[in-house]
Formats: C-alpha cells, structure tokens, sequence
C-alpha cells in the first residue's frame, strides 16, 4: 500500500513520542520506539481499527475534533497541529479560497519583486550578513555582507543560490554537524518550514522535484525531511567554516514579511571579531543585491 503524507506523519511523531512522556509505562519490550497505535488511539478517544486506517491511508478524511484529538495524543505544537490539519486538507475556507484565487490568477507567473523598503533594510545593516528567502528558501535579495559570508551567490547557478544549499551542501556550512541537528537547528527548522509549504501543494512536480535534489545530495537533509517536524523558522545558530571569518558561530534571527513565505534573516557576528571587521568592510563596496525574480 502506498504511504500517504498523513500517515508518513502520524507514524513519524507515534515514533518519536516516548511512553514516559504520556504518563504510560514502558510496557516490556517494544519491536519499534515509541507509541503503539493503540495507545494513540486511546488517548485520541477513537478506535485502534480507525487510527489504523488513518495511518495506512485508508480512512476518509477525519473531522476536526478527531485531528485534535489526535494533536493532543500526540503533544503536538501549534505549528505540527496546523501542519496536520493541512494535511488532511483541514485548510481554513479563506485560505482555500486564497489558494484557488491564486491559481486562477496564474499560479506560475513570477513572483513579486522584493521591495525597496526590504531592500533598504539589508542595506541599514552593516556589519551583519542579511538576506531574504521564498518559500522554498531562494535567496531573493541579500546585502554585501551576507554576499561575503554565502560565497559570492549572484556569481553562483541558479540552484545554489538558496538558503537550503548553503546549509547543507555549500563547504561553509555543510561541515558543521550543528547546522544539521534533529531538534534544534537552522537545518531542523528550514526543513520543517519546507513541510509546511509542501503540505499546501502536494502535486507540484517542482517542490518534489527540490526534495529530491537535496535528498540525494545531502543525507543530513534526507534524514530531518524523513523526521515529518513541521514549523515556521525561528532564530537560531549558524555555524560556519569560512576562511575569511575567525569565529564559527554566528547568531541568527527571522522576521516575517508580509508576502505569504517571505522571510529576513539577520546573522550577527561577536563585537569586535574580525568577521565582524570583514563584515563591515564588505558593506562599503556596494549595494545590496536583487538577481532577477525566479522560482521563489
């Protein structure tokens, strides 16, 4: 039988739920880690048989009431029980229709352009690296130090200008193990913003087609995209290996913009480090950088 988005997630999250953490005993050996279905089941008030068949893609879509109660069971946050409820195509009716109005509209066309209020913005800041990223984390805009510290990306293919490359396959940041942590980490949380955009569209060949290029590429993304964690980018660590920086860590923050999937990230370097120095003087030789729409 093939395996559902829905039930790839309800098994993934049953996995990682240990039964200490819901107040059950370990209950003897277990074959696999974590819950059994029929104590997820239980603790979602619905049928063992009826959980099965959610998990092997064999149930009707569930009610709201159900999904929560199976959010609860399995001590979701916010952002996985939103997460879930998309993928059950649980989407409020607004949104849906915000989906369908985008459609309608061309859903292909170029995506708008970054504005000069953003851009202004990146150029404000200095001595710290600054960048904005589409949904599926194309680097849209970035100042002179963010061009620094990413390794030249408007003199880089199209592919690798995106955020997900200079994490997990650019030499500066793929080396770090930290970047690539399970729970808390950029990696970990691009990823888990990457589910969330691809629950919203589940048949578009070319977000599959991103996954599979990074998947192949780097095990340490196949690994977290195979976790099914599911959230928006929060600031974190970055840590790099960078020849022209004396430190490995860099500070990182994420601000929202208004256009649906658009982010800002703000890396911060120690004051008084030379990375700090280079950051800065990079930001006196030019503007900041706005390549040419693309998929975002």
């Amino acid at each position: 039988m093939s395996e559902t988005p829905l039930g790839a997630f309800l098994r993934a999250r049953r996995a990682r739920l240990a039964p200490s953490e819901v107040g059950l005993a370990g209950g003897g050996r277990r074959r696999t880690p974590g819950l059994r279905r029929e104590e997820v089941a239980a603790r979602a008030g619905i049928s063992p048989d009826y959980y099965a068949r959610l998990e092997q893609g064999r149930q009707r879509v569930p009610t709201g009431p159900v999904l929560d109660g199976i959010a609860d069971a399995l001590h979701l946050a916010d952002a996985e029980r939103a997460y879930l409820h998309r993928l059950a195509g649980g989407r409020p009716a607004r949104e849906r229709e915000r989906e369908r109005e985008r459609e309608r509209e061309g859903e292909r066309a170029a995506p708008p352009a970054v504005s000069a209020s953003t851009l202004a913005l990146l150029d404000t800041l200095d001595a710290a690296p600054a960048f904005v990223t589409g949904p599926t984390f194309d680097l849209l805009a970035w100042n002179r130090p963010a061009a620094l510290l990413m390794a030249e990306p408007a003199r880089r293919p199209p592919h690798e200008r995106n955020l997900l490359w200079q994490v997990f396959c650019c030499p500066y940041g793929s080396r770090s193990a930290d970047n690539h942590a399970p729970d808390r980490s950029i990696g970990a949380d691009l990823v888990a913003s990457l589910r969330v955009h691809h629950a919203d569209r589940p048949a578009d060949r070319a977000l599959a087609d991103l996954v599979g290029r990074f998947s192949a590429a780097s095990p340490a993304f196949a690994a977290l995209w195979s976790q099914h964690r599911a959230g928006p980018p929060g600031p974190g660590r970055l840590h790099v290996r960078h020849p022209a920086l004396d430190t490995e860590v860099l500070e990182y923050t994420v601000l929202a913009l208004p256009e649906p999937g658009r982010y800002v990230f703000a890396c911060l370097a120690p004051p008084g480090s030379r990375a700090r120095e280079a950051f800065a003087a990079a930001h006196r030789t030019g503007e900041p950088v706005a390549p040419s729409p693309g998929r975002s």
